[in-house]
């Protein structure tokens, strides 16, 4: 197989790996609180061809010598964690963060809030009350408090969710009881973060072994000095941050950059062809 077939074939395992992102964002635009990803390439076994001192024309201007390379290849897969736009909704289980590093800190429901390896982080909060009273995923994985224990809502009380995360029960004598506070987790290293499905992410198990902490351990949305930075805001969702335009217009790009390297590999397939019956 000659260089050209071959920067044909990884060119064309690459581009197909950034369709597939590409078309992973455009089916997740509606959904709540996703954050798009983005694909970035790189060079491989790329080499220099040196040429003998007999090329050294007078009046050459290029310089001496044969780059020469075998394709590119996937360097580096980067979410997109900006903030995406509000959607009210006046539901009071819907809650919506500002602030694009902070995140819903969820368990699942067999897992050990106590344990940092099974916890998961997530912007999309569109929550319920499941049957036994506890404010839920749509996968029913539980939303955990400041002391990681799930937050529980009494029975037969409505409930508010003020801009710092404090869940503030209101029972029908009109009494009102602070009974829990959200457990929002600030990410200092957003893309150390690993997708884990369902819309949520993990901090990888090794990072938590070597003890590389990527959560910031001393954020509290109560200080003063997070006024203006972070809020949680009920009664609305948080959009996908996908721009549609952006992703056709990349997968057209992409498309194209496909069938420019298919055609490639054709070409240099009938020009070996030619070169056989040559020699014929």
């Amino acid at each position: 197989m000659n260089v050209s077939m071959i920067n044909g074939l990884v060119g064309m395992q690459a581009t197909q790996q950034k369709i597939d992102t590409i078309s992973n964002n455009i089916a997740n635009i509606e959904t709540t609180g996703y954050k798009g990803r983005e694909i970035f390439f790189q060079d491989i076994l790329s080499s220099r061809i040196e040429q003998p001192d007999s090329f050294r024309l007078q009046g050459r201007m290029t310089p001496m010598g044969l780059d020469q390379a075998t394709g590119s290849r996937v360097s580096l897969t980067l979410g997109n964690f900006n903030q995406g736009q509000p959607i009210e909704t006046g539901v009071s289980t819907d809650l919506m963060l500002m602030g694009k590093d902070i995140f819903f800190t969820v368990i699942p429901a067999d897992g050990n809030s106590l344990d940092p390896k099974e916890l998961r982080y997530t912007r999309d909060g569109h929550f319920q009350i499941d049957a036994e009273g506890y404010l839920v995923t749509d996968q029913g994985d539980y939303v955990l408090d400041t002391y990681d224990f799930p937050i529980e809502i009494p029975e037969q009380a409505t409930f508010q969710v003020d801009k710092q995360g404090n869940v503030i029960a209101e029972y029908a004598d009109g009494t009102k009881e602070e009974i829990a506070t959200l457990k929002l987790t600030r990410i200092i290293s957003l893309q150390a973060l690993a997708q884990d499905g369902a819309n949520q992410y993990r901090i990888p198990a090794e990072l938590i072994d070597q003890g590389i902490e990527v959560r910031d351990q001393n954020f509290d949305l109560a200080e003063p000095r997070y006024a203006n930075l972070y809020a949680v805001i009920q009664g609305s969702l948080e959009a996908s941050n996908v721009e549609l335009a952006k992703e056709m217009v990349q997968l057209t790009e992409a498309q194209r950059a496909y069938q420019f390297q298919s055609r490639g590999i054709s070409i240099a397939d009938q020009m070996a062809g030619m070169v056989n019956n040559l020699r014929g």
